[in-house]
């Protein structure tokens, strides 16, 4: 069975992404493989340390702990890049850019949505 978790929430001001991540990880290990969906404010999980603001703890070693634990399909919707002015070669992972006309078709293909 497949599953895709959409991550809507930034990195700071509550607990949420941290633990829609801590759901991925928890999935990975039962290998259910995840694929991870970012957008709107949660393609800000994605940048790197530098770029979150200096009161907030960070998620990036939970970030960068995802291939150790084989997720590997990260994606990204490009208008969320764009809405906050980021680029793809600034986020701190590497990933699959997706348009947002397609989202509904790419949602399509998994048999469970967590959305977050």
């Amino acid at each position: 069975m497949s599953c895709l978790m959409i991550l809507t929430h930034a990195p700071y001001g509550s607990r949420n992404a941290k633990e829609s991540l801590d759901v991925a990880l928890v999935l990975a290990a039962f290998e259910q493989q995840p694929a991870l969906l970012f957008v709107d404010e949660g393609v800000l999980q994605l940048l790197p340390n530098s770029q979150t603001p200096s009161l907030h703890k960070h998620i990036g070693k939970i970030i960068s702990a995802l291939e150790m634990y084989d997720i590997n399909e990260i994606w990204v919707e490009q208008e969320s890049l764009d809405l906050f002015g980021i680029s793809e070669d600034e986020l701190s992972q590497s990933v699959t850019v997706i348009t947002r006309s397609n989202v509904a078709q790419f949602c399509a293909q998994y048999d469970q949505h967590l959305v977050f």
